[in-house]
């Protein structure tokens, strides 16, 4: 049994204030029934970049994406220019990962309600990942002042 599209985007996404961005990015990434990639800005994936892959749940693509950061950000302007693509390009790893996690469930599952529950905890949102995010930025920011302090003989 298949899924209405609205409601399978609305139980994968889990967040309200969300919906709207996804199912406008979700109709340019399936436009004429054909799954292609389309440019959908997202300063939140820009900014959030591994954060928020982790926030949607999309472990394996922030692995690939530390580990592309940390091999490509080494290089001047190549981190910037990965950090400005990211907004354009991580949302499009949602929409692929939601594909194939529809298919799986509809196979796999009977019932529309069950394969909605399904949807919800598949999909949706690690809050973990907003508190990570403060945390590791804090440290950092921490990390920085000491050494600037450390550097330049201010006492601390």
């Amino acid at each position: 049994m298949q899924l209405e599209e609205s409601q399978a985007i609305e139980a994968y996404i889990g967040t309200e204030k969300s919906l709207p961005f996804y199912k406008e990015a979700f109709q340019k990434y399936s436009a004429a029934g054909v799954d292609q990639f389309a440019w959908q800005w997202s300063w939140w994936a820009m900014f959030g970049g591994v954060f928020y892959l982790l926030y949607r749940k999309l472990y394996i693509e922030a692995l690939v994406y530390v580990l592309l950061f940390a091999t490509i950000g080494m290089i001047p302007l190549a981190g910037l220019l990965m950090w400005i693509v990211s907004g354009g390009v991580l949302p499009y790893f949602v929409y692929k990962r939601y594909q194939k996690t529809k298919v799986q469930v509809e196979e796999n599952i009977s019932g529309e309600e069950a394969q909605l529950e399904a949807l919800q905890v598949v999909g949706g949102v690690n809050k973990w990942a907003i508190w990570l995010a403060v945390a590791l930025h804090i440290i950092m920011w921490v990390v920085a002042l000491n050494t600037i302090m450390l550097v330049s003989g201010m006492p601390r």
